[in-house]
């Protein structure tokens, strides 16, 4: 009979350590007590970034639940994430930010709730989550996708090195070759040469104008002048104009008819009228007329010729005629004394 008592106090024990047992695991696997309520979110992330089941949710530092279940989209393009929050923070609300963080640089994951950013005394009227909502998390900074990005840009790094270690090579090679060096020196000698030379023009050139101030001035003075004479004698040729403006219309006028006058004058010659245009057109007087100039020209010329002979020889050598010699005559030799 006792040792059936026994037994049967030992079975009860046992049963409430497993049930305490179940529990206890319970608790822990779920992450939420047992004994409270709670409310489950559904939240959709790109990559579940090495989260675990039953990893905590947290805000502000402050365990808020824990990841329930995992699992793909039907898209099997993102991570459907089941997280089961206690019920006295229903107050989150549905502009908060979920994502995925590390305690520490090697700690475990979580999910990370942080409040939106608002300016101050602002409140957020956004509404707060209920049971089953549907979040969209933001991206999560994948560490091996940053140390391959890093890995990417050092090999960048090392390709853009050794081009610049080329090109400083290549410099090297020919900008700052020995040749080149030799050239560069001799263009810097040649260009202190002229630099000089330069210096040595215009100190003659300001000598030159020390030297010369006075006449210089004394040109521009004169040039002034000039310029104040011809404004003036422009000033009264204007005001002559103004002032003999009907005579000037005049002359002009009068100029205009001599102008007509002249152009009848010329229209007859050529059409033969009058007396000048008979004498032009009519071919026997202008023989006539071409024979009295030729024989003008003639005399003129014989008096001049004649001009030329009375003053070289004067006026009794022109009057006075030599007389002949005969040359059939002997000469005659002068008597010998014996």
């Amino acid at each position: 009979m006792n040792n059936t008592r026994f037994g049967f106090t030992v079975g009860v024990f046992v049963f409430v350590g497993v049930a305490l047992l179940a529990l206890l695991i319970l608790s822990f696997s779920s992450g939420v007590t047992l004994f409270q309520r709670t409310y489950k979110l559904h939240l959709i992330l790109p990559n579940a970034a090495g989260l675990k089941p039953a990893a905590d949710v947290m805000m502000a530092g402050v365990t808020i639940g824990k990841v329930s279940e995992m699992g793909l989209t039907n898209e099997n393009k993102s991570v459907n994430i089941t997280v089961t929050l206690l019920d006295k923070y229903n107050n989150i609300p549905t502009n908060a930010i979920f994502v995925i963080d590390a305690l520490g640089f090697l700690g475990d994951e979580y999910i990370k709730v942080s409040m939106p950013a608002t300016k101050p005394g602002q409140p957020n009227n956004a509404p707060f989550f209920t049971d089953g909502n549907i979040v969209e998390g933001k991206p999560t900074l994948d560490l091996q996708e940053q140390i391959q990005s890093v890995s990417d840009l050092l090999d960048q790094a090392k390709s853009t090195l050794r081009d610049a270690d080329e090109a400083i090579t290549n410099v090297n090679r020919t900008v700052l070759s020995a040749d080149t060096l030799g050239k560069v020196e001799l263009a810097v000698s040649n260009l202190q040469v002229v630099s000089a030379t330069a210096v040595t023009v215009i100190n003659k050139a300001e000598g030159l104008m020390d030297a010369n101030v006075a006449p210089v001035n004394n040109a521009i003075s004169n040039f002034l002048d000039l310029s104040a004479s011809l404004t003036n004698t422009a000033a009264e040729l204007h005001q002559i104009v103004a002032t003999n403006q009907d005579d000037v219309r005049n002359i002009v006028v009068k100029l205009a008819s001599a102008s007509g006058r002249i152009d009848q004058v010329v229209s007859n010659l050529q059409n033969g009228q009058g007396l000048a245009g008979r004498l032009l057109k009519d071919e026997k007087t202008s023989a006539q007329m071409a024979s009295m100039i030729s024989n003008a020209n003639m005399i003129s010329s014989n008096i001049s010729l004649f001009s030329s002979n009375l003053n070289r020889k004067g006026i009794w050598a022109m009057l006075w005629k030599p007389k002949h010699v005969d040359t059939n005559r002997p000469p005659e030799y002068p008597m010998r004394p014996r």
